[in-house]
């Protein structure tokens, strides 16, 4: 059903899985897919890939450098511009495919990339569909949400981390990883809300519960906030919101595609952020929603 793939971005390898439908099944249009923030392509998203593989497209699901399998340096480290740029070579790979026509394109993404999924679909109007899964729309409220969550006590904490990090780097010591999601709640953990313990639980063999700190310095977080874009996109995109949601903000959510008109399609689950990362009714029904979707747009 895949075939393993490397493709080159800034001449570093970013490695993934390109699933392919049989030949009597395809349809002729590709799906790329990447994970959100310090997510890997083998925590939860092969059945996304898998599922829309067998309703006929080619679906490429790829590791960002630095995380899981692909390579890069520093690791761990959540760049908003590097990150971006691997998402224009992932779809440049698919669009590469003898089997894939290169104007009928759709992007995948939950959370984190649910964000980049916007912002690449703006830069590249060629993009035919887009899908946002529980996508933080805006990552300041989100960060917001995240320390109201975390409370005030560890807030401190993890800025503490940052601006000790900050020094740190004027004397090139190396970095101390900050832990990206609580395993109880005790845990200090970048993603402030309870919900958020089931992400390690979830974590595919190459995860890692690590975030480099020169993610908040030097990673342009701010600069992933679809929410200023509203105006001038042009793609169709259908969001997928979690009512449950305690890590990115649902407000952000549904003003979005109140802003974007007709353009986006929003939808509702009983689901928290990590509910479709895992075998269940919902994520089964997003599966559907959003195979559904891609044919009414990719389809000829």
């Amino acid at each position: 059903m895949f075939k393993e793939i490397e493709f080159n971005s800034q001449r570093t390898n970013c490695r993934g899985r390109i699933y392919e439908p049989s030949s009597k099944n395809s349809n002729g249009a590709g799906v790329v897919l990447a994970h959100g923030f310090c997510g890997t392509m083998d925590t939860g998203l092969f059945p996304y890939a898998e599922a829309f593989a067998k309703a006929g497209f080619h679906a490429l699901v790829f590791d960002y450098r630095g995380f899981g399998l692909s390579d890069g340096t520093p690791r761990q480290y959540v760049s908003v511009p590097r990150q971006k740029r691997d998402w224009a070579r992932a779809i440049y790979k698919i669009r590469s495919h003898a089997d894939v026509d290169a104007g009928r394109i759709g992007l995948w993404g939950i959370s984190f990339s649910g964000g980049h999924v916007i912002h690449m679909a703006y830069k590249d109007p060629t993009i035919r569909a887009v899908v946002a899964q529980v996508p933080a729309i805006d990552p300041i409220l989100s960060m917001n949400i995240g320390n109201y969550e975390r409370g005030l006590k560890k807030t401190l904490e993890i800025q503490q981390q940052v601006f000790t990090r900050m020094k740190d780097r004027l004397f090139f010591k190396k970095p101390e990883m900050m832990l990206a999601a609580p395993r109880n709640d005790n845990d200090l953990a970048v993603l402030g809300a309870k919900e958020a313990q089931i992400y390690p639980k979830l974590g595919g063999p190459s995860w890692r519960n690590e975030l480099h700190p020169d993610s908040f310095i030097t990673g342009k977080l701010d600069e992933n906030n679809a929410s200023l874009l509203t105006d001038d996109l042009t793609v169709p995109m259908l969001v997928q919101m979690g009512k449950d949601d305690r890590v990115v903000s649902n407000e952000a959510i549904g003003n979005f595609p109140r802003r974007c008109g007709p353009l986006a399609k929003l939808t509702s689950y009983d689901a928290g952020h990590f509910t479709m990362l895992q075998d269940t009714a919902a994520r089964k029904n997003a599966i559907q929603e959003a195979i559904a979707f891609y044919k009414e747009h990719l389809i000829l």
